[in-house]
């Protein structure tokens, strides 16, 4: 209670006619026993990006994905220190409308819900669109909620106040790491590897917008030797690993599982896609594989995962022009799919504009972000690390 009367003696002069609002909802929070969230909110108040999302709050419906004391308790103290990192941490828990669980797609679909966090490098998604959150919903008497990030991330209780949903989560929710760090954590590495070995990782890691179909446990070196002597090639190895990716579009699930017939690889290639009783299936040229998992999300993007490598080495690469760089909009479906596992069809809402910039200034790097993830990650026992 001593911590919420400082914070509401803090928001008078900060948020005026928000005073009433924000005071009645920092009473929900303590009254749900998120004292330890209150306390770090009071740190928020007088920065000029904490005090615009305790603002934005109040403008329309939201939903909110608040940690419980012991996820907050575990954040690095250097994180506390930080507001601008903090507030952007803060933002990725905020969603545009209201999502309930029933408003979430069954297992193994997917739902994916665009957040307020919207700053590099944290979010470096083509058009300035916010960083996602992969929610999916576990049948059962009790239906569950979770987020899928690096581990998983349950919904404990849900409850309201005016405009918001609250839900409260057991895990601060941290913000995807970039191509490189996500193919580490998930067995991913060959493609990230044969990316590396012709120069491309880094142009692809800075790209706004990508998404990559990788190949699990295959190298893709040895599986284009089918192509005979020309598999020692650097320029067709490039051709067949841009043949894997899409520039300045991130596609999700649900929007694959919509047979998209304009997706074009970075090396001019359209992509077909099918799904029927064996899974979903993605065709490049002569190649085709099954997509095995989906929405692996990345900072600047997402990655499928798929069971061989898309060996067509046929290229025509055009640049990315602003009209390529609009990400097919996802679609909501109420009927579960014969999907890719962790897959399938879900509904987002589109970026409605609203998004909290919380710049992070020049002094503070990824440096700074990877000791939170990295305390996180120690503290719940591994995760990914920035």
């Amino acid at each position: 209670m001593h911590a919420l009367a400082i914070l509401a003696a803090l928001v008078a002069p900060a948020l005026a006619q928000e005073t009433s609002y924000v005071a009645g909802l920092l009473g929900v929070l303590n009254a749900q026993n998120l004292t330890s969230l209150v306390t770090v909110a009071a740190t928020l108040v007088n920065n000029s990006a904490g005090a615009a999302l305790f603002s934005q709050l109040a403008q329309g419906n939201k939903t909110v994905f608040l940690p419980n004391n012991e996820a907050v308790d575990k954040v690095p103290q250097e994180t506390r220190r930080n507001p601008a990192l903090l507030t952007s941490i803060l933002t990725y828990h905020v969603v545009d409308g209201h999502y309930n669980v029933s408003d979430i797609a069954i297992a193994s679909n997917h739902t994916i819900l665009r957040t307020f966090l919207t700053n590099p490098p944290l979010a470096n998604l083509e058009n300035g669109q916010g960083q996602a959150l992969v929610g999916q919903r576990i049948p059962g008497n009790t239906p569950e909620f979770i987020i899928l990030d690096t581990d998983e991330t349950d919904i404990t209780r849900t409850t309201s106040y005016q405009n918001l949903i609250i839900h409260v989560v057991n895990k601060v929710l941290t913000p995807p790491g970039s191509i490189s760090q996500v193919a580490e954590l998930f067995n991913l590495t060959a493609l990230t590897s044969a990316l590396t070995n012709v120069s491309a990782l880094s142009t692809l890691e800075a790209t706004k917008g990508v998404t990559i179909f990788a190949p699990r446990g295959i190298d893709i070196f040895t599986a284009v030797q089918q192509l005979g002597p020309q598999a020692q090639n650097a320029t067709l190895i490039s051709a067949i690993l841009n043949n894997h990716v899409i520039k300045g579009q991130t596609v999700y699930s649900p929007a694959i599982l919509s047979s998209p017939k304009n997706l074009v690889s970075a090396g001019g290639q359209p992509f077909s896609f099918i799904t029927n009783s064996s899974g979903t299936f993605v065709t490049s040229g002569p190649a085709t594989a099954r997509i095995i998992r989906t929405d692996l999300l990345t900072n600047n993007g997402v990655m499928h995962v798929i069971n061989g490598v898309l060996a067509n080495p046929a290229s025509n690469p055009a640049p990315v022009t602003p009209n390529q760089s609009e990400s097919p909009a996802p679609t909501k479906s109420t009927t579960p799919t014969a999907a890719a596992q962790d897959g399938g069809a879900a509904r987002a809402p589109i970026n409605s504009g609203t998004s909290i910039t919380a710049t992070l200034p020049a002094a503070v790097h990824i440096s700074v972000f990877s000791a939170f993830v990295a305390g996180m990650c120690m503290s719940y026992g591994g995760g990914l690390v920035l």
